[in-house]
């Protein structure tokens, strides 16, 4: 059936397909579920299907099932749903579906406990900031909500609550928090979330703001990036969990297209050469030095000036010689993605 030719057929199988699984009295098979679930995860595309909104009916409904939300993560389909999400030009009601499947996933409290590796919390945030929706808000302030609530390990509740400070969730919290909204919920869920990441706050430290700022992928020139003392103290804090955040960082350089990312993980990666003795063995190990020099041939000059200085942060010694040589090329390079310091550097401990 789902080779026919109609798209308006096909679709509209799917949604009967959907209310079958879900309102009958015998659920779906595995064979069948897993062949259904993967086929509504392939179209879940950001563009080129006029039928979007019509998958992602057929989803809401198949996810309100318990052994169908296993299914779905089973085969991946948590990022695909991200791919759409992350679309800027995708509309407001497929927002608020595809943030409806978020939400009943996270009922499970084993998804809840993973939902934060697909950075779901970054992107909702940002949606948050922007939606005047006031469906759209619902969901996403149920879906954080949920995020601090189901999870068992309390660790895991404090990493979301870390991530969503991270992600500056405070202000529009707060913001929120004076308004009415005509669901009684919103506001619920508001105070309860506003509560949580306020007591996290109170014993947060610089470290710890960091280490979420990593994870969550969204780098910018915070102050702890350029300060001397915070390097001093746990510049080899990078080092734990088998280099976890180093990784990172270096996975950064990787994938990441934007060029205020890559300026802040090559300057976080200098310093650390800088400040950790054993540093540029650790970047060898990991492989982190061509992927280094990349960054010298990106079309951005400040990306190319950040990876520059990393470079002979990771070849020379004197890095208080290097500093005095590096100004003739710093230029203007003092915009946006540049730190605009100016910061004399002190003698590599490498």
């Amino acid at each position: 059936m789902f080779a026919n030719q109609d798209q308006f057929v096909v679709y509209q199988t799917s949604r009967i397909i959907a209310k079958l699984a879900c309102w009958s009295v015998e659920k779906m098979p595995a064979s069948d579920l897993s062949y259904y679930l993967a086929w509504l995860k392939e179209q879940l595309k950001p563009q080129g299907n006029e039928y979007l909104q019509s998958v992602c009916r057929s989803l809401q409904m198949m996810l309100r099932i318990e052994p169908y939300r296993e299914a779905f993560v089973a085969i991946d389909g948590i990022p695909s749903i991200m791919q759409v999400l992350n679309n800027a030009t995708v509309g407001f009601q497929v927002q608020y579906q595809l943030i409806f499947c978020l939400w009943v996933l996270t009922f499970n409290r084993n998804i809840a406990a993973i939902m934060s590796k697909y950075t779901v919390i970054p992107r909702l945030s940002e949606i948050l900031a922007e939606t005047q929706k006031e469906k759209v808000t619902r969901m996403i302030v149920a879906f954080l909500r949920n995020l601090l609530e189901k999870p068992e390990s309390e660790k895991v509740i404090r990493d979301n609550a870390m991530t969503m400070i991270a992600c500056r969730l405070v202000k529009p919290l707060e913001l929120l928090s004076n308004k009415k909204f005509d669901d009684d919920d919103i506001n619920d869920n508001v105070q309860y979330i506003k509560e949580k990441l306020e007591g996290n706050l109170a014993d947060v430290t610089s470290f710890d703001e960091y280490a979420v700022e990593i994870r969550s992928g969204r780098l910018s020139w915070t102050p702890v990036h350029q300060m001397e003392k915070f390097w001093v103290e746990n510049a080899a804090k990078l080092n734990e969990s088998n280099f976890e955040l180093l990784r990172m960082l270096l996975r950064l350089l990787e994938q990441s297209k934007e060029p205020l990312v890559l300026c802040v993980a090559a300057h976080d990666i200098g310093e650390y050469v800088r400040h950790y003795p054993h540093g540029k063995k650790a970047i060898d190990k990991l492989d982190g030095k061509v992927i280094i020099m990349r960054l010298l041939e990106n079309p951005d000059s400040n990306v190319r000036y950040q990876g520059l200085l990393c470079v002979q942060k990771l070849m020379v010694h004197n890095w208080d010689y290097l500093g005095k040589q590096v100004d003739i090329s710093a230029g203007n390079n003092s915009n946006s993605t540049s730190n605009g310091l100016g910061q004399r550097p002190v003698e590599s401990r490498a």
